[in-house]
């Protein structure tokens, strides 16, 4: 198995999915809002959620991209994915301890989020391009 190319497609599959997923709720704002149980009290609300979860998910989609195309290599875009998907995990976690219960779906959310840090971590150690000779 080619881990470099392997190593591509993740880069690619995590920066389309974190654009299409902050572009996609943005499209309907409405609808996403209700999913996660959230409602905008007023338009105001609205374009805080846009804010908050349509840029950031989105920016940080081309941020793993532009990072792909300046440096040449998928290494620190998956790095970077990682740190991002694991973050998502650890303030998931978090917040069920703050508020004392973890729903069903946060934790298929978590499930899915540690397959996805488990692959790019696996990927990485496979690569052994991290692994520098001490100086």
């Amino acid at each position: 198995m080619n881990i470099d190319l392997v190593g591509k497609i993740y880069t690619g599959v995590m920066s389309v999915y974190f654009m299409f997923s902050g572009l996609n709720a943005l499209m309907d704002i409405d609808s996403k809002l209700a999913r996660i149980g959230l409602s905008a009290v007023d338009i105001d609300g609205k374009v805080a959620f846009i804010l908050i979860y349509c840029s950031l998910m989105t920016g940080i989609g081309i941020a793993i991209a532009v990072i792909f195309y300046l440096s040449k290599s998928w290494i620190y875009s998956t790095v970077l994915a990682i740190v991002i998907i694991a973050s998502f995990v650890c303030f998931r976690l978090i917040g069920s301890m703050l508020l004392g219960t973890v729903t069903n779906i946060q934790l298929s959310y978590i499930i899915v989020e540690l397959i996805e840090v488990a692959v790019g971590v696996m990927l990485l150690i496979k690569s052994k391009k991290l692994q520098r000779p001490i100086a």
